[in-house]
């Protein structure tokens, strides 16, 4: 037999309809928008993850003063590894940006064409996505360095360049001043050739198990070169940062925005169970009665708390299909405006659907079950009394007659009442926590950009390092690499002052 208490359910949703139907709004756009946040992170994982494979991203990178030879290379290559030249230059465009030009590439750190087409001759550039909408160029348009021209043919994100560190000591990237290309071999070759930067990219023969190894092997591999050329820069898979500080950021995401999905959930879930409480107390006659009638505790939990979980139900699913299609690519959007991603496909995971439906549900139950069961833990007696005092009576406080009979009755009223406005002030505080939060945010980052430039010791800052040569085994070579380092890095400004880091 059908419990005749379902009967009531319509009735209870329509007199309370506005809080409610508030509360389902704000969690299908909380879920909603983190459902598809976590749609959207997940794929951009998966595709950022298997792009090391599928773009065959190099394990690491050096910089050498003059090109290696091929005994050179054969020298180094036996310490297992392929070497492959990933040569570039630098030009200054007449939009105050430098571009970093490389060769189209076909063998490692491969490109991912976003729109257009790849350069096919000379005059032509294909640059990056994200430096591209940053700096409102679109495909057809022209970039000048002085007399030089190229026509961007297309967009590109290359995949050893996911965030873009014009140098890897950087402390943040920067997509406006900064950006990378790549045009055809006989338009690289027409550039001005002294400005080359011979850069190698390495990738291990095989391949380390975990990053222990990995940075064992490249200290192994970095003494090996410092015997054969010399380093201007050696910069190994782990440590760099054009290709890791996108996956870091992607993961630590994921984390945050659950963690304030719960938060939310939790919030809704007390909301839910003050508002239970407040029913109960109204309503404390007729469940007196209907204890008294024989229903038991179980079967009037099960009642009151049908509504909020219909209502969290209702709301995750909806919130679900909205995360799932519209709100997907709004999240996605936000990490392309950010990083030079490649293409993406949406992958559909389980993971998303646990952690924005069944996880939100069960907090719900929870909590609102844990309310339930302490409120009507009252004999059918004394809710038929409206005794809601599941103790004996404590003493009242002494107050001194001194004190108005207004006053006094109104600090009674207060210390009678105390749990319910504890419950309101911690409520109040998190709120205006999450209100300054979210307010005071971006001004707190703008001030922290003038403190910085405010704070920098001088309007263009330059770390020189000491070339490995300079540690060898050999006292003459380190002399004279010391010597010429010297040499390059002395200045004859009286101002300048030394330093060391």
């Amino acid at each position: 037999m059908k419990s005749p208490l379902r009967k009531r359910l319509p009735r209870e949703l329509k007199g309370e309809i506005g809080k409610y139907l508030v509360v389902l709004i704000l969690m299908i756009a909380t879920i909603g928008f983190i459902s598809g946040f976590l749609v959207a992170d997940g794929s951009m994982i998966k595709a950022y993850n298997e792009g090391f494979e599928k773009y065959k991203i190099e394990d690491g990178n050096f910089r050498v003063k003059k090109k290696i030879t091929k005994a050179q290379q054969e020298n180094i290559e036996k310490n297992g590894v392929t070497l492959y030249e990933n040569f570039y230059l630098e030009e200054a465009l007449d939009n105050g940006s430098t571009m970093r030009i490389f060769k189209n590439r076909e063998e490692i750190n491969l490109v991912c064409l976003m729109e257009g087409k790849l350069p096919e001759k000379a005059g032509e550039m294909a640059i990056d996505r994200m430096y591209a909408d940053n700096n409102k160029i679109s495909v057809g348009d022209t970039l000048k360095s002085g007399s030089q021209k190229w026509k961007v043919t297309g967009f590109v994100a290359l995949s050893d360049y996911s965030c873009l560190f014009q140098n890897n000591n950087d402390s943040m990237f920067d997509a406006i001043k900064f950006g990378v290309s790549v045009v055809t071999p006989e338009e690289f070759e027409s550039l001005n050739q002294d400005k080359i930067q011979y850069s190698y990219s390495w990738v291990y023969d095989k391949a380390p198990e975990n990053e222990k190894q990995e940075k064992k092997m490249s200290e192994d591999l970095m003494e090996a070169l410092g015997e054969e050329v010399t380093l201007e820069s050696f910069v190994p898979q782990y440590l760099n940062q054009a290709i890791t500080f996108t996956g870091d950021d992607m993961g630590s995401d994921r984390a945050m925005i659950t963690m304030l999905l719960y938060m939310i959930i939790v919030i809704i879930a007390f909301v839910f169970g003050i508002t239970i409480s407040n029913t109960i107390r109204k309503e404390a006659g007729v469940i007196g009665t209907l204890r008294a009638s024989g229903y038991t505790r179980k079967e009037l939990i099960g009642h009151y708390m049908a509504l909020p979980v219909i209502v969290t139900l209702i709301g995750a699913v909806v919130g679900n299909i909205l995360g799932y299609t519209a709100l997907k690519n709004v999240c996605a959007g936000m990490y392309y405006g950010s990083y030079s991603l490649p293409t993406y496909v949406t992958v559909w995971n389980a993971d998303a659907f646990l952690l924005t439906t069944v996880v939100p549900v069960i907090i719900m139950i929870l909590i609102d079950h844990a309310v339930l069961r302490y409120r009507l833990q009252l004999s059918p007696l004394k809710l038929l009394r409206r005794d809601f005092s599941g103790k004996k009576q404590k003493r009242a406080v002494y107050l001194s007659p001194k004190i108005g009979i207004f006053s006094r009755f109104r600090l009674r009223v207060i210390f009678q009442n105390v749990s319910s406005y504890l419950v309101l002030f911690v409520g109040v505080i998190f709120a205006n926590l999450l209100l300054f939060f979210g307010m005071l945010l971006p001004s707190t980052l703008d001030h922290y950009q003038l403190e910085i430039q405010e704070n920098m010791l001088a309007k263009y800052q330059y770390m020189l390092s000491v070339p490995a040569s300079a540690y060898s085994g050999n006292k003459a070579d380190a002399m004279s690499s010391l010597m010429e380092y010297y040499m390059d890095t002395r200045t004859d400004n009286k101002d300048a002052e030394k330093f060391s880091a």
